[in-house]
């Protein structure tokens, strides 16, 4: 099968010796072997980031939403409301999942081509006791825009609220200091900027805030999070996990710990650099203020005459996917993502791929 060079945020291109860990002999979820091998997972992920001893991992097989919907219905007590910070499609999905599961909604809505106005979202806090947990997403993957993670958080302190961050496409590529941030409950996943593959992804849980979740009446079978947690720290996972998927996690979290997040994050910001250069240079415009830029997403206005489809296909046949615009920027934009195993060669032919597409 022909390689690809993944410009879509997740999944991305991964280093062989992650693929080759599929290969790996088969194993039973129920015996030692697993057990050591989610536990390794989970110590290695919580030493990435440094918070071990602070924090707990806990794995949900799915994708990132699969986590995210656990957080939400695992974190708001009966009666209780959440308070989403919603600048995009994204955000948005907090809240449909907030609504699924019967739970009240604030919903802080902001222009989706702009960071939110946190001052609307005290006063929200302000007037409404009733709020419970605080959710934002950190890059807001349908425009390229990464939120201000530590304000929230100060804001969560003052109000001495749970403070839940979405955090799937922006953890291991974006800065986040969970000490200064204050995040109670951070989602991630491991096919973004973890670079393994899809299927399992998480949730870093701070140890102060497990006495919190455990007064939570479950809404949930499979995402409910103190009872995966209690399953995973006994060795026995409640469900049947996507044990091969963890055989690539276990390598790429050593690839990351390796590398360093700091250095993935500077291998990202510069390499976003290289490219909205070349962007800049085709007369390609940006959807939002460069200053908002996340290091991995670059959200590009259609240039006259061209739909994706036709964009699509003009990158595809030199090696290259590139992704859609959501919902009604569907017709209006495209994206381009760099996570990912994206070589120097890589780099250089796309941007040479830009130059020909748009040299009109």
């Amino acid at each position: 099968m022909k390689r690809y060079v993944l410009l879509n945020p997740g999944p991305v291109n991964i280093k062989d010796k992650v693929r080759k860990a599929l290969l790996s002999p088969d194993i039973c979820h129920r015996e030692p072997e697993f057990s050591s091998l989610m536990t390794g997972c989970a110590k290695k992920l919580l030493r990435a980031f440094s918070v071990t001893g602070s924090y707990e991992a806990v794995f949900i097989t799915g994708s990132g939403t699969a986590a995210l919907e656990a957080a939400v219905a695992s974190s708001v007590p009966r009666g209780k409301k959440i308070l989403v910070i919603n600048n995009g499609i994204y955000g948005e999905r907090i809240a449909v999942i907030a609504a699924r599961h019967g739970i009240r909604t604030v919903n802080a809505k902001s222009d989706i081509t702009r960071t939110p106005d946190m001052e609307a979202v005290e006063r929200k806090l302000r007037r409404d006791r009733s709020i419970a947990v605080v959710a934002m997403v950190h890059h807001e993957t349908s425009t390229g825009i990464l939120n201000p993670v530590n304000e929230a958080g100060k804001l969560c302190k003052k109000y001495k609220k749970l403070y839940l961050l979405d955090s799937i496409s922006a953890i291991g590529g974006e800065d986040l200091n969970f000490k200064k941030c204050g995040v109670d409950i951070c989602v991630g996943t491991a096919n973004k900027c973890i670079e393994s593959i899809p299927g399992v992804s998480f949730v870093l849980l701070r140890k102060t805030a497990l006495t919190a979740l455990g007064k939570v009446a479950p809404r949930s079978l499979y995402f409910d999070i103190p009872a995966n947690l209690k399953g995973q720290k006994a060795g026995v996972p409640l469900f049947t996990p996507a044990v091969q998927a963890f055989l690539a996690l276990d390598i790429a979290l050593d690839e990351l710990i390796k590398e360093g997040v700091g250095n993935r994050i500077r291998r990202y910001r510069e390499l976003a650099g290289r490219l909205r250069k070349a962007f800049g240079d085709a007369g390609l415009e940006y959807l939002v203020d460069p200053a908002c830029h996340s290091n991995t997403i670059t959200a590009l206005r259609l240039p006259s005459g061209y739909t994706y489809e036709k964009l699509h296909r003009k990158f595809k046949s030199r090696g290259f996917v590139i992704y859609a615009g959501q919902s009604k920027l569907r017709k209006t934009i495209f994206r381009i993502a760099n996570m990912g195993q994206i070589s120097g060669r890589d780099s250089r032919r796309l941007i040479t791929a830009v130059r020909s597409i748009f040299s009109r």
